[in-house]
């Protein structure tokens, strides 16, 4: 859903908007003279545009075709042998695996610092918030 307002009504609606903004993931289009200008969309939203900026960057499982892959051939290497290309495969898929696993830490510490990230934006979100308030109580 999308809304619309005047740039002369945002100071007294700010916070509402704001919220609804973040809290009813709806886009808000600002309008000067009529024409508009510019936009508040939601985060999830705003990810999709740039995927690059966000936690989900990080966000890596290794496929379940692959898992299954791994265990079938590891299974017929101790059951009945492997072919030359299967024990390929199968080491490729080791590497897979060791660099998944290895990758984990960095994994973690990418999401840690994007939850910070999300935490200091709330934080400086509700300091805005607080300002305008002040700002709408001198109107």
């Amino acid at each position: 859903m999308r809304k619309t307002i005047s740039l002369d009504r945002l100071p007294h609606q700010i916070e509402n908007l704001l919220r609804t903004s973040w809290e009813g993931h709806e886009s808000l289009v600002l309008e000067h003279n009529g024409k508009p200008v510019a936009a508040i969309v939601p985060m999830d939203e705003y990810r999709k545009w740039h995927p690059d900026e966000g936690e989900n960057l990080f966000a890596y499982e290794l496929p379940a075709h692959l898992l299954e892959a791994y265990h079938r051939l590891l299974d017929k290497k101790f059951s009945s042998g492997l072919t030359p290309e299967e024990d390929v495969e199968l080491a490729q898929l080791d590497v897979q695996l060791d660099d998944a696993e290895a990758a984990q830490p960095l994994i973690q510490s990418m999401q840690r610092k994007a939850a910070a990230r999300d935490e200091n934006w709330m934080q400086r979100f509700e300091e805005v918030i607080t300002k305008l308030r002040e700002l709408k109580e001198l109107m």
